[in-house]
């Protein structure tokens, strides 16, 4: 099986149809989705529909879970308020039931993996630093962890020392590569395909291939200018709106 797996798309349709036609070339079989499908970006009822249509096994996020009104975002910055209170405004009944629907993390893959959003202590938990991977990989019930919430794409895994460690990376024409085989366990995060924040403005997703044991990260570049076009005909921060030209 060769899986898309994908997170944090918040609400970014153009970036997440690029994914999607960059994926196909690729090949997959099943799509993955670690949660935060809106928050942010101008499409909130069009990202939940194409997402939908592919009938990706989805947790949610923490995005999710207050734009859908079962939390409020009283621990948001005002920027990130603004555009929740912004995304309520325009998801009907049914898109707000679909994405309280959505069920909390860890979602068991098979017998090999599992999703959560920010990590495996917590949805609001972030996995930036290997100290935050040690934290979690005790917790981990499967070989390898997919994981988003951070916008970061990244690989931890385990050296022989039980510690977490960067999980090396090899460069190809098309992708990234990390090895994902044997029996140490990894959490790899996709990246953000609405909201990169290392630097690199394109979208970020990875196509899991199971087979081979193997995680292909790829970067896609999408017509940013388009979104924020409409995030600003949205009202929407200027900051949010200037921030995904930078990837920050």
């Amino acid at each position: 099986m060769r899986y898309f797996v994908l997170s944090d798309i918040h609400s970014n349709i153009e970036a997440f149809q690029s994914c999607i036609e960059r994926a196909k070339q690729a090949g997959y079989d099943a799509v993955l989705c670690c949660g935060d499908i809106v928050g942010y970006g101008p499409n909130p009822k069009e990202a939940i529909d194409l997402l939908r249509s592919l009938n990706a096994r989805t947790i949610r996020g923490n995005h999710d879970r207050v734009a859908a009104g079962i939390d409020e975002p009283d621990q948001f910055n005002a920027h990130a308020r603004k555009a929740v209170y912004w995304t309520r405004s325009v998801l009907s009944d049914e898109y707000r039931e679909y994405l309280t629907s959505l069920p909390l993390g860890p979602m068991d893959i098979g017998t090999e993996a599992q999703l959560v959003h920010g990590a495996v202590t917590h949805e609001d938990h972030y996995i930036f630093t290997q100290a935050d991977a040690d934290e979690n990989f005790p917790l981990a019930g499967k070989r390898i962890t997919f994981f988003g919430h951070s916008h970061f794409p990244v690989v931890f895994t385990l050296d022989s020392a039980r510690r977490s460690v960067n999980a090396p990376a090899y460069e190809f024409d098309e992708y990234t590569a990390v090895r994902c085989d044997g029996k140490s366990k990894f959490f790899v995060n996709p990246g953000s395909v609405g909201q990169p924040r290392d630097g690199d403005p394109r979208a970020s997703f990875v196509i899991w291939d199971e087979e081979h044991g193997r995680a292909e990260f790829y970067r896609v570049e999408y017509p940013v200018e388009v979104t924020q076009a409409k995030m600003r005909d949205a009202d929407l921060p200027p900051y949010l709106i200037e921030r995904l030209s930078l990837g920050r």
